[in-house]
């Protein structure tokens, strides 16, 4: 055998276990807003949450145009307040509880995160289109939720 068909057959080889080490490759295909807030449809919120899912997903995953669909809907948004009593006075506290489902492989992994800022402040934030969305103080809410929920897969 020539060296010229050793080369030959080493890359049909090499092609073969690369193509059997080939990851599924997916795409956030559509962003749901399960809560009562319209605010969360608007395309500056989805497109955030798009890039933000695919930027975590890429961690573990190859992304693609044409990929596998996943799916991430936004399913509450809870803003408890708790109070801490400091002698006769009590601290109020308040956070942002973010939950997500991101739906991958036909399987639901649920995530929650949380941020503090009270949910009224959370959705001024969204109106202001000067902010961009990855900056704002809910959108880290949101990723703490999708890296909770990706971390399940």
């Amino acid at each position: 055998m020539n060296m010229k068909n050793t080369i030959i057959l080493l890359g049909i080889i090499l092609t073969g276990i690369i193509n059997l080490n080939a990851q599924d490759c997916y795409t956030v295909k559509e962003v749901n807003n399960k809560t009562e807030n319209p605010d969360l449809s608007s395309k500056r919120f989805t497109f955030g949450i798009k890039q933000m899912t695919e930027e975590l997903l890429g961690e573990k995953f190859t992304i693609c145009v044409d990929g596998k669909p996943v799916v991430v809907n936004i399913t509450s948004i809870e803003a408890p307040t708790v109070g801490i009593n400091i002698g006769p006075f009590m601290i109020r506290k308040k956070n942002t509880i973010v939950k997500t489902e991101v739906i991958i492989n036909g399987k639901v992994y649920v995530g929650e995160g949380t941020a503090k800022l009270s949910v009224k402040a959370s959705f001024a934030e969204l109106k202001d289109e000067n902010l961009p969305f990855e900056k704002s103080v809910f959108a880290s809410a949101v990723k703490k939720s999708l890296q909770d929920g990706i971390s399940k897969i």
